[in-house]
């Protein structure tokens, strides 16, 4: 989808999904998941610019007013569809995809942060600024405005943190069941063909699944594992296989061989215009392309569980790491607080000393595996950009985290990177490769917003990641899935070091190559060669 608004001619043009109303006088370009372009439509009839605050779910939409010559760009509350735009001299070009903007732009020049940054911890860390100079994109929450006057933005919408809830954990366990069961429904309902679960064995995949088979008489889940592998850590077939049994779904096994997977990323790598890396992409494109061959239109993924209910290691870690702090801050001046000190230092020395879990978060967080790989590799690269030459190991990289007094905002800063710009994002990117359509019922606003107004002491545990998620499917889901252990769907890293070994650079020169630097290289050798 892609919009150019002329400020001298008012011609509005559109290319993808659109809808002309002339009884009230607008043109809509819709891309939602969830939320219908009627929806959109009536939303904006009776409210006006208002109707942003009564939609909700997946979308982002263009919407040109031709009566008030005025153009509106939205994107939905947590950022799960993206819209960029770039300030041309006759106007402003709105798109869903970076790449359809770049064509415009003479002479696309690259914001170096905007780059290295991404590639150090995986993806965008600012939330505005893309790693193109001439192109932004719209905050989630947020809206643009364009009309003989210029462009403006809006927040109509930002996550409150406080713990406002009053009721007791029982009722909150019921109303978060309750509007679980809704956003699938809402998922499943006008979806655009064949609907089928990727099933991990794990507390998401299997809760979508058993809502989606409360709604549908069938419900078709599948499970993946790697050729002639029948390491049970890392496979989890058997769990998944099991639960469909238990639970007459229809499953699907895939075999994935990692020897199609150097094919896999040429083919996916052409979709990809922001520097999200992650290695598991390939074996998530490979999934999605099983999926596509067997008929499905439609992914109903468990992307988000982890965030809305605090299981990532390194979110657990960081909240760990930020309460730590603060009671270390309290106990200054030290004069004051001798013996509090001293009991503080003696009971979590080892934090103290390790240095990813020190009561001052280090800078390895969030992303501490791509460490060491980065600054290998920044110790000797760099890359032109246009008469300037990028040098990697002067820029800032490290991501720190605001002082929040409420750790649980730190779980929205992650939120807004991690879970919109990375991981729905590739997603988006990888289904549509497809020909798929990926929904999110972790994912819906009005959930996540009544999470956010929970206390911290009734959905963290930090001893025991997703307990609250687990309190709610209790008496639900089974215990061999309740009590597992989380196992995970590894990448093949044999293969993907050996395929780091062999690539050489287009356009980024350096000694070291790692899996991002590699993906990041091919990004800007497809977008700006």
């Amino acid at each position: 989808m892609k919009v150019l608004f002329d400020f001298l001619s008012q011609d509005c043009s559109f290319t993808g999904e659109t809808v002309e109303s002339k009884e009230h006088g607008f043109m809509l370009c819709n891309n939602s998941a969830t939320c219908s372009t009627e929806d959109i439509v009536n939303a904006y009839v009776t409210y006006g610019i208002d109707c942003v605050k009564h939609l909700s779910g997946s979308f982002s939409f263009v919407l040109f007013d031709k009566k008030c010559k005025r153009l509106m760009a939205v994107r939905d509350k947590l950022g799960t569809r993206p819209m960029y735009y770039s300030q041309l001299q006759t106007g402003v070009l709105f798109s869903t995809e970076l790449k359809e903007i770049l064509p415009y732009i003479g002479y696309p020049t690259i914001r170096p942060h905007e780059l290295a940054q991404p590639i150090r911890h995986n993806y965008p860390i600012e939330p505005q600024h893309t790693w193109i100079n001439q192109i932004m994109r719209l905050r989630d929450g947020e809206y643009a405005m364009v009309d003989e006057g210029g462009l403006h933005t809006h927040t109509y919408f930002r996550r409150d943190y406080t713990p406002t809830y009053s009721g007791s954990k029982k009722q909150a366990i019921q109303q978060t069941l309750n509007l679980l069961r809704k956003s699938v429904r809402k998922c499943i309902e006008n979806s655009p063909g064949p609907i089928a679960v990727p099933l991990s064995g794990g507390l998401d995949s299997t809760s979508i699944a058993l809502f989606a088979k409360e709604l549908q008489k069938e419900v078709h889940v599948f499970s993946a594992g790697y050729k002639g592998n029948m390491n049970t850590s890392i496979d989890e077939r058997d769990m998944a296989r099991r639960f469909a049994n238990d639970y007459g779904m229809i499953y699907h096994e895939v075999e994935l061989d990692v020897e199609d997977f150097r094919k896999y990323l040429d083919e996916l790598t052409p979709y990809l215009d922001e520097p999200s890396f992650d290695v598991n992409c390939m074996v998530q494109y490979a999934l999605f392309k099983k999926a596509a061959d067997m008929g499905f239109k439609t992914i109903l993924h468990g992307v988000g569980g982890d965030d809305c209910f605090y299981a990532s290691k390194e979110s657990q870690r960081l909240v760990r790491i930020l309460q730590l702090r603060n009671q270390f801050i309290q106990l200054y001046p030290v004069k004051k607080h001798k013996k509090e000190y001293l009991t503080f230092v003696l009971r979590h020395w080892k934090h103290l000393l390790w240095p990813t879990d020190a009561a001052i978060a280090s800078e390895m967080n969030p992303t501490p595996w791509t460490y060491e790989p980065y600054y290998k590799f920044a110790k000797t690269a760099t890359l032109t950009n246009g008469k300037d030459e990028i040098k990697f190991r002067d820029l800032y990289v490290e991501h720190h985290y605001p002082q929040h007094e409420n750790v649980i905002m730190h779980y929205g800063d992650l939120f807004s990177n991690y879970v919109a710009l990375m991981c729905v994002y590739l997603g988006n990117k990888l289904c549509a490769a497809n020909g798929l359509e990926i929904r999110c019922p972790f994912l819906d606003p009005e959930l996540v917003t009544f999470l956010d107004t929970l206390p911290v002491s009734m959905k963290l545990d930090p001893g025991r990641p997703k307990q609250f998620q687990r309190e709610i499917m209790t008496g639900l889901l089974p215990d061999y899935i309740l009590d597992a252990k989380k196992r995970g769907f590894e990448p093949p890293f044999e293969f993907i070091w050996k395929m780091c070994g062999e690539y050489k650079y287009k356009h980024i020169k350096a000694d070291y190559v790692f899996f991002n630097s590699m993906m990041a290289d091919r990004m800007v050798d497809n977008l700006l060669d």
